[in-house]
């Protein structure tokens, strides 16, 4: 019989590594057979577990055979003679049971137990880690910068798993500095025969749509509804948003008390602008809204060619195009509408017919 020590050594084992009790017994099983072979038992290695008296008791079974006959299915057999060495009073037929002592186990079964109690726990701490992480797949999880090249991010995600994370995948621009806590999308796992692969993104669009999830209890809800998403990673995104309930202001659900929560998804990511921007059926209001944060006077559609042309405050052209066309390239994208941008000015002189149809603050 173990101790009782022992078995509350192994329920610590099982809570600190955040492992199964019951997998934590199984690998001890295995171990200690492991360990009673090693040391010459020959008959069938039982390991019992009490709950109530918090013991471990090793038990071997022999099947007593006249003659000892390797091609019989017949596990632990021994002879009469041998038999008798355990039992005075047994007969051929006869099973017989005896606990095994626990300083029965030397030094080379203590060597056998060692290891492959050390192996089995690896195996349950990866089996542990892979289902924990396949579980985590398109969201959103927090790394720790390990060490940073020209060509990967190497990130510690916990679980004694790291990942190499492509410098394509990171932000351009950021620094990665050993230590630094960063937030990345889990966009795939693989299991392997040791830690699993866990590939990782910061530079996707669905790590904007988890961090407003997580940041935004309304989307979380589904009470604010994400439409679509368009981004240049480490620079620059549009989120196209739709309110579910009239009562509820998703622009405003969004941005937060002060900006508050939007400061939060911008840190995350660090400090990428989002424009936030209401989704609209109606495609003149939708391309009006999408060119936040530019006012737009008027916006004049050719469903035909699927193109639209944009009256904008001459003082406001700048802001509408954005710094190398960038966000009237997203607005084009996140609408799917080909945009271009006139300023009142050009528009007059083009003899450009329109009128206001648009109100934007």
């Amino acid at each position: 019989m173990i101790s009782k020590g022992f078995y509350e050594y192994l329920e610590v084992i099982a809570e600190e590594r955040r492992l199964e009790k019951e997998d934590v017994f199984r690998a001890v099983e295995i171990a200690l057979i492991k360990a009673a072979q090693a040391e010459g038992h020959t008959g069938i290695i039982e390991v019992e577990f009490n709950d109530e008296q918090k013991k471990v008791r090793i038990t071997e079974t022999f099947n007593v055979v006249e003659e000892i006959n390797p091609e019989l299915e017949l596990e632990g057999q021994i002879t009469l003679e041998q038999a008798k060495e355990i039992r005075a009073r047994v007969r051929v037929g006869s099973v017989i049971k005896r606990e095994v002592p626990f300083n029965e186990i030397g030094r080379k079964g203590a060597t056998r137990f060692k290891t492959t109690f050390i192996q089995n726990l690896k195996e349950l701490g990866y089996k542990r880690a892979y289902e924990y992480f396949k579980s985590k797949e398109g969201e959103v999880v927090t790394a720790t910068v390990d060490k940073a090249t020209d060509k990967v991010v190497i990130l510690n995600l916990g679980m004694n798993t790291q990942t190499f994370m492509p410098i394509e995948e990171a932000l351009f621009g950021e620094n990665y500095a050993p230590g630094k806590q960063i937030k990345v999308t889990i966009t795939k796992v693989e299991e392997t025969t040791k830690s699993p692969k866990v590939f990782v993104s910061r530079s996707n669009k669905e790590i904007i749509k988890r961090l407003f999830e997580l940041y935004i209890p309304e989307i979380a809800q589904g009470v604010i509804e994400v439409i679509n998403i368009v981004r240049e990673p480490g620079n620059r995104s549009k989120i196209g948003i739709k309110s579910n309930n009239i009562n509820v202001d998703a622009k405003g659900a969004c941005v937060g008390v002060g900006g508050a929560r939007i400061k939060q998804i911008n840190q995350a990511l660090n400090g990428e602008r989002i424009d936030i921007f209401e989704w609209n059926d109606n495609p003149i209001l939708l391309i009006a809204e999408a060119l936040t944060p530019a006012k737009v006077i008027s916006v004049l559609i050719d469903e035909d060619t699927h193109k639209a042309i944009v009256i904008v405050p001459d003082e406001q052209f700048s802001l509408a195009i954005g710094k190398g066309g960038q966000n009237v390239r997203l607005a084009s994208q996140v609408t799917g509408w080909r945009i271009d941008i006139k300023d009142e000015t050009t528009a007059y002189r083009e003899e450009i017919r329109f009128k206001p149809n648009v109100y934007t603050a």
